[in-house]
């Protein structure tokens, strides 16, 4: 298939997790023979700026060095064999409006980017681009989940997933009752209180059935294993304890605004909530 994305961006706050960082966005850009760029934003909420990254004249007003981090950039993509020249930008401070300066809403370019809480919750919500957040130092993703639903864009983003990664194991997961909103308001409003009548229920049912007959077609399509939960708790609640209990190294999940099941609040309510990685497509 046409490769999604023309541009892989390295995302980075600090130094801390560089190499790691730098060693998947090298694979993923020349696996999909992408360019390769670098973009660090310096947040100074976030971090003290290091005397590094000072000149001896900038030390009195605290301003930051951007040669100094380009240089110590350059370092690092040396020691990866990276000899060409690349793309480097240094900013400081609000990497969500650097994001969308520098992205200017082209969705072929590609984000990998370490996880900080506010800053990553931020991109998911304010921007319109695919990030891969990386929370481990994992080289191989070995157990790969990818909650789905039936959408057009859901099938779009298992083919894609199929591609990039080729070699490894991905399991789809659906949860069922986002199809239907079982709920009605008393005449006093102030409350809810379920509305189940057989027609509900029998509704509910065809749904069902309707449903596990296209994640069966899905599995033979795309070659996947797959599961179909309804369990007993909230759906971020099931999903968390799905994925949890099962060891997986990454999750793949895609921007649906309108969609219950796949909305930016539930993508960040399980970048909370899982110590694993995170592939978020926004098409």
């Amino acid at each position: 298939m046409k490769h999604l994305f023309k541009r892989t961006v390295l995302l980075l706050n600090d130094f801390e997790t560089i190499d790691n960082l730098l060693e998947k966005a090298i694979g993923f850009a020349t696996k999909h023979q992408t360019t390769l760029e670098v973009l660090y934003v310096h947040e100074e909420p976030l971090f003290d700026i290091p005397d590094y990254f000072l000149s001896d004249d900038k030390i009195t007003d605290g301003k930051l060095d951007k040669e100094k981090i380009k240089e110590k950039i350059n370092e690092h993509l040396l020691a990866h064999h990276q000899n060409d020249n690349h793309a480097i930008l240094v900013y400081e401070d609000d990497t969500v409006n650097q994001v969308l300066h520098y992205a200017k809403e082209q969705k072929d370019i590609f984000f990998i980017t370490a996880y900080h809480t506010d800053i990553s919750e931020d991109l998911i919500k304010k921007t319109p681009h695919s990030f891969w957040i990386v929370k481990n130092d994992t080289n191989v993703y070995d157990k790969i989940v990818l909650p789905i639903d039936f959408t057009d864009n859901g099938k779009e983003v298992l083919k894609a997933s199929k591609h990039i990664f080729t070699q490894n194991s991905i399991t789809m997961v659906h949860d069922y009752r986002y199809l239907l909103d079982t709920f009605s308001v008393p005449i006093d409003y102030l409350d809810t209180s379920p509305m189940i009548s057989p027609d509900i229920i029998e509704l509910n049912e065809k749904l069902k059935q309707e449903r596990q007959e296209q994640f069966e077609s899905y599995k033979k399509e795309f070659n996947v294993e797959g599961e179909c939960i309804d369990e007993d708790l909230a759906l971020d609640k099931d999903l968390i304890e799905y994925i949890s209990k099962r060891d997986f190294d990454l999750i793949i999940m895609y921007h649906q605004e309108h969609e219950l099941f796949l909305s930016p609040s539930l993508i960040i309510t399980l970048l909370k909530a899982l110590s694993i990685d995170f592939f978020v497509f926004n098409l």
